[in-house]
């Protein structure tokens, strides 16, 4: 039997949301938004909420995903080892970037295992 890559991998929810949240999670195209976001952090560093207000990933309605929904594929990404916050200097503070009026967010980056995917992926699609 095949194991799920990274792709396939269905969304993820915790125990305290609703049943409603826990379907969306199961239908979620959670690798291909993933995969938007690896895209998307190619070009340099980014929030959850910039990547939702730049559009740069969308769900299946070509509509822009919510900076929550990101923030939970960022989080997959940085545990599979794929994305990292960035810090000002290494073991220093974490940047951080305004999002909505009052608040900031810290800023993730592909890691050099994530460039590699990325590429890969990139190469994979031509």
């Amino acid at each position: 039997m095949m194991q799920a890559s990274l792709w396939d991998k269905p969304g993820v929810v915790s125990n305290e949301h609703p049943s409603t949240s826990h379907h969306a999670a199961a239908t979620v195209k959670a690798g291909s938004q993933r995969a938007q976001v690896l895209g998307a952090l190619w070009g340099g560093g980014m929030t959850a909420y910039r990547l939702a207000v730049e559009g740069l990933v969308l769900n299946s309605a070509a509509l822009p995903v919510s900076p929550n929904q990101i923030a939970t594929r960022l989080k997959e990404l940085r545990d599979q080892g794929y994305v990292q916050y960035i810090r000002e200097f290494p073991g220093g503070p974490f940047v951080e970037q305004a999002t909505t009026a009052g608040n900031t967010a810290l800023v993730q980056a592909l890691t050099g295992y994530g460039r590699r995917e990325v590429a890969a992926l990139m190469a994979s699609t031509r």
